[in-house]
C-alpha cells in the first residue's frame, strides 16, 4: 500500500490537500472525483516525507496535560454545534504543541476522507493511547462522543495531577543523589589523588581506612573498563532475559512482592487498572472488550496474566468481583466496591472512585518514602564523605604525632 498527496478543489472553489493510501494512482484519482473533488496534483509520497511523519522519524511528545486540554477543548466545540472537521482545524491553530497540532491535522486529512474520529486516531498509537481510541470509537457508536470526550478529559486532568505530585515529591531525592554522586567524584578525581601522592613520596605506612581508599581509588583507575564492560554485561544480559516472557513474568511478579516497593507497585497497577477499566465502561465498551484494552497496556506481566485470567472466568459467566476476588494482587477493598457497583449498576463510577482512592493512596505512600529516602541519603552521603575524611587525616595525625 502505497500513499499519494494530494490537491484539489471542492464543489465550492476551496482547496484541499492531504494524503490517501491506495494501491494504484488511479485508485485515488477515482476516490477523489468521486467526492466532486478537481484534481490538481496527484503524486506518490516521497521516503524522505513518509520517514518524518512516521514514528521512526524525528518526533515531539505530547504530555498528557497537552492532551487532556486537547480532549477538553474538542468536547466544548462539539457541545457547541461546530463541525468536527472544523473544530479539529481550529484546534490545530489554537495548539501551542507543534507536534500535536501536526496530528490534529493529519487526523482532519483522514476524517475528510470519510473516515472516523476513532480510526483517524488509531494511526497515531503515541498520541493516542488504546484506550482513548477505544473509548472514542464506542462513542461513537452510541452517540455520546461529547461526554465521553468531557470525561476523558477530566480523567486525564486528574492524571496529570497525580503525576505532577509524584514528580514532584521524587525531586528531593533525586537531587541528593545528584549532590552525593558530585561530591564523591570531586573528591575521588582531584582531592584523594594529590594526599596519596603525598604519603606515597614520604615512605609514610598509611593507615587501614587510607589503604582501603587508595586501593579502590586505585582499582577504579586501573580497571574502569572491565567495570563498564561487566556493568554493560549485566544491563545487557537482563534486557535479553526480560525478552523471555516466562522470565518477564517471573520478575515482576517478585517485584510486587517486595517490602514497601511491592505493596505501592501493586497500588500503581490497581489505580491503572481500575481508572482505565472505568473509563472503558463509562464510554460504552463491552465488558469483555474494555478488559482485554486493559491488559493490553498494562506493564506488570504478573499483573497483566490475573486480568488476562478475569478475562477467562468473565467469559464463562463469572462476575467482576467474584473474578477479581479469585487473584492474589487485587485487595479486599477492590473485591468490595465492585461487588456494589455491580449490585447497584454504578460499576464504571466505583471503579472511578477506587481509581481515585489508590491514587491518592499511592501519593501519600510516595511522600512518605521520599520523606524516609531523603533522610537516609544524607545519613549515607555523610558517611562516605565522612570514611573519605577520615582516610585522608588519619595519616595526617599520625605523621604530627611522629613530629612531635
Amino acid at each position: 500500500m502505497l500513499t499519494y498527496v494530494f490537491r484539489a478543489k471542492n464543489g465550492e472553489g476551496a482547496l484541499v490537500s492531504g494524503r490517501m493510501a491506495a494501491e494504484r494512482r488511479d485508485k485515488v484519482v477515482s476516490a477523489l472525483k468521486q467526492k466532486g473533488y478537481y484534481l490538481l496534483s496527484v503524486e506518490k509520497e516521497g521516503r524522505l516525507a513518509a520517514f518524518m511523519r512516521s514514528d521512526a522519524g524525528f518526533r515531539g511528545r505530547i504530555s498528557i496535560r497537552d492532551k487532556a486540554i486537547f480532549t477538553g477543548q474538542l468536547a466544548t466545540l462539539l457541545k457547541a454545534g461546530m463541525q468536527l472537521s472544523i473544530a479539529l482545524k481550529t484546534l490545530s491553530k489554537q495548539t501551542k504543541n507543534k507536534y500535536l497540532a501536526s496530528v490534529i491535522r493529519q487526523v482532519n486529512s483522514d476524517i475528510e476522507q470519510s473516515s472516523s474520529l476513532s480510526q483517524a486516531m488509531a494511526k497515531h498509537p503515541k498520541a493516542f493511547s488504546r484506550v482513548y481510541t477505544a473509548i472514542v470509537g464506542a462513542s461513537e457508536q452510541s452517540g455520546s462522543l461529547v461526554e465521553s470526550l468531557s470525561v476523558m478529559s477530566r480523567q486525564l486532568k486528574m492524571q496529570a495531577s497525580v503525576n505532577a505530585r509524584i514528580r514532584g515529591a521524587m525531586l528531593y531525592p533525586v537531587f541528593l543523589l545528584f549532590v552525593s554522586a558530585v561530591v564523591v567524584g570531586v573528591l575521588t578525581a582531584f582531592v584523594i589523588p594529590k594526599f596519596i601522592e603525598l604519603f606515597v613520596n614520604v615512605n609514610q605506612k598509611l593507615p587501614l581506612p587510607t589503604q582501603i581508599l587508595v586501593g579502590s581509588v586505585d582499582f577504579v583507575k586501573g580497571f574502569w573498563w572491565a567495570i563498564v564492560l561487566a556493568a554493560a554485561g549485566i544491563v545487557s544480559f537482563g534486557f535479553i532475559a526480560l525478552r523471555q516472557e516466562s522470565i518477564k513474568r517471573t520478575v515482576h511478579g517478585r517485584l510486587l512482592r517486595v517490602p514497601m516497593i511491592g505493596a505501592l507497585n501493586r497500588k500503581l497497577q490497581l489505580a491503572r487498572f481500575t481508572r482505565t477499566l472505568g473509563s472503558l465502561l463509562d464510554g460504552g465498551v463491552n465488558i469483555v472488550q474494555a478488559i482485554e484494552t486493559t491488559r493490553g497496556i498494562t506493564t506488570n506481566q504478573a499483573f497483566a496474566q490475573e486480568i488476562e485470567n478475569i478475562e477467562d472466568d468473565i467469559l464463562r459467566g463469572a462476575t467482576l468481583a467474584k473474578s477479581i476476588g479469585g487473584q492474589k494482587y487485587f485487595s479486599e477493598v477492590t473485591v468490595n466496591m465492585v461487588a456494589i457497583g455491580e449490585e447497584t449498576g454504578m460499576l464504571p463510577e466505583m471503579l472511578l472512585d477506587v481509581a481515585d482512592m489508590y491514587d491518592q493512596d499511592c501519593e501519600s505512600t510516595i511522600s512518605s518514602v521520599t520523606n524516609l529516602l531523603g533522610p537516609v541519603m544524607i545519613v549515607v552521603l555523610g558517611l562516605i564523605i565522612g570514611f573519605v575524611v577520615l582516610a585522608i587525616l588519619l595519616p595526617i595525625f599520625e605523621t604530627s604525632t611522629m613530629v612531635g
